[in-house]
Formats: structure tokens, C-alpha cells, sequence
């Protein structure tokens, strides 16, 4: 029953318009991504971390595990141009005895241990599971900046991570995906592919991911908040 962490963090930060990846900028005096690390070190039901880098972040990587240890066995690869392909390449090397997948973005350092482990059971009780909650504001479908529909809102949701797997189902639906050349922006849309419904885990607004410039303030605020862990 052991469930195995992947963090994608092979991203270079180009929306952020930073120095470096985003995932490396501190928040309260601690590069975000060791933040995230942390945070998933303390969920029990995960045994191991991998975590997929920039293939020129690895020795600045390992310089940081020295100094802001994690306690849990962490495994760093090289991940690839996109988030889909760091996934791909961390599962190549995920322990083999691993029957459930935790996937977290390296830039959401406030997930709680709670929260984790709620997904992880969910995935455990129905194949796939994905924090999230009910969109309340109205989304359009724009096309060259006009909105020509207005889904019904009661139907959407907002969806983050963490997001839990059967291990080999999301080998499989990243096998077909990278067959078929189909591209997605998370891990649940590849196994919706395969006709599995991934069961919504609710989860809080605050677990926010840090994409932008603006979201770092707002990160800040938060972490002064002494939010849950």
C-alpha cells in the first residue's frame, strides 16, 4: 500500500519573468520547492519523493537538500520540456513495490498533511482522485478575445493538486498519452482519457500555486497566517 510522491519541477519559469525557476525563489527564507518537499514529507502513506529538475538545477538541487534536509528518501531526475514529460520520466524510476501515485506541483506549498492523505485514500478507494473545489466565478469559452459560451457553473470545478493514482493506471495513461501525441495540462485529463472518473477531493482555496509575480506577495500573506500544516 505504499504511495510514492512525484514533484514536477522541471519548468524554467518563463511566465514568472524571474532569474531563475520560480520554484527556486524563496518564500519566508526557504526556496519554495523546499517548502513542498517538506509538506509531503510529513504525509505517512508516502515512503519516497521524486522530484523532476531542470537538468542544470541538480547540483544547486542537492546543495539545498544539505541545507534545508528532508526526511523522506528523495530521488531527483531530469525532467523534460514539459510538465507532462517530467511526470513521464519520475515514473520510469519510481520504486517498483509503489501502488499509488501522488502527484504535486513543486510551486503549491500549502497543502496539508490532511489533505494528502485524503487523496491518497481516495485514489486507494477509486483509481484516481484530484483536490478540488466548485468554480465561483463565471467562466466563458473566448475565442480571439470574444465569449461565445457560458458553461453551466454548478458543473465546473477548480481543480489543483495533489492528484493520486492507481501507479499502473497513470503509467498507462501517460504511455497512451505520449503514443497518441496528446499533450494535457494535468494528470487527471490523461486518465479521464481512459474512460476512469477521478473522484474530487475538496480541498481549500488557500493552497495556492505560485505562478505569477503577483502570487508571491500573496504567498508571503499567507505564511503569516500560520496556516494549517
Amino acid at each position: 500500500m505504499t504511495a510514492v510522491a512525484i514533484v514536477p519541477a522541471g519548468g524554467t519559469g518563463t511566465r514568472f519573468g524571474a532569474a531563475r525557476p520560480k520554484q527556486f525563489l524563496e518564500l519566508a527564507g526557504c526556496p519554495i520547492i523546499m517548502h513542498t518537499l517538506r509538506r509531503l514529507a510529513t504525509c505517512s502513506d508516502i515512503s519516497d519523493i521524486v522530484v523532476a529538475l531542470p537538468g542544470t538545477a541538480r547540483a544547486d538541487f542537492d546543495a539545498l537538500l544539505e541545507q534545508f534536509p528532508v526526511v523522506k528518501p528523495i530521488t531527483a531526475v531530469t525532467g523534460g520540456a514539459e510538465r507532462q514529460d517530467s511526470v513521464r520520466l519520475a515514473l520510469e524510476v519510481i520504486p517498483s513495490g509503489a501502488t499509488v501515485v501522488l502527484v504535486h506541483d513543486a510551486v503549491r506549498p500549502f497543502a496539508t498533511t490532511a489533505l494528502m492523505t485524503a487523496t491518497i485514500a481516495a485514489a486507494r478507494a477509486d483509481r484516481a482522485a484530484a483536490v478540488g473545489h466548485p468554480a465561483t466565478d463565471t467562466i466563458k469559452i473566448v475565442r480571439d478575445g470574444l465569449a461565445y459560451e457560458t458553461p453551466p457553473r454548478l458543473a465546473l470545478y477548480a481543480v489543483q493538486t495533489p492528484q493520486a493514482f492507481e501507479a499502473a493506471l497513470l503509467r498507462e495513461a501517460h504511455a497512451r498519452a505520449a503514443a497518441e501525441g496528446v499533450r494535457a495540462t494535468d494528470d487527471a485529463m490523461l486518465v479521464e482519457r481512459l474512460g476512469v472518473p477521478v473522484r474530487i477531493v475538496p480541498g481549500p482555496r488557500w493552497n495556492l500555486k505560485i505562478t505569477h509575480p503577483d502570487d508571491l506577495p500573496l504567498a508571503d500573506f499567507l505564511w503569516r497566517q500560520g496556516l494549517p500544516t
